[in-house]
């Protein structure tokens, strides 16, 4: 009986006016009647009526919209594979270099007929900047 009774003033109070004033001891109040001789103003306003809603759309347009997400979605797999592929190979020929540069003895470079050795540094700083690409390629 009491749930009979709140359903059915719901409506009432959802509809009711909010009003917002300043009390004689410089308080904001809100109520739904603001004590006589306060400068009150209105917050909320009566519930306007709800909006048609819209118009349900055809079957040719849902299905097309399907269509189009479906095309985008395989689309944005295609591309995340190829892109998967690629960071695969990029990692795949900078653990080769690194392999061939620590399996190798002493590096040289030809410079006008003539073999140019590198220290043990140099072979060392460069080893060490193969394995930060590996890491950046395949991490």
């Amino acid at each position: 009986m009491t749930r009979l009774l709140l359903l059915l003033c719901f409506p009432v109070l959802a509809h009711a006016q909010i009003y917002k004033w300043v009390d004689e001891k410089g308080r904001v109040q809100y109520g739904e009647k603001p004590p006589p001789g306060a400068k009150a103003s209105a917050l909320r306003q009566e519930a306007s009526p709800a909006a048609k809603p819209a118009p349900p759309r055809d079957l040719s347009s849902q299905e097309a919209d399907f269509r189009r997400r479906q095309l985008e979605r395989e689309q944005a797999e295609q591309n995340q594979a190829q892109q998967s592929k690629q960071r695969q190979a990029q990692c795949e020929n900078a653990r080769n270099r690194l392999a061939a540069g620590e399996n190798s003895g002493r590096h040289f470079t030809m410079k006008g007929g003539e073999r140019v050795y590198s220290s043990d540094a140099e072979r060392d700083a460069r080893l060490a900047r193969m394995r930060e690409e590996v890491s950046r390629a395949c991490g």
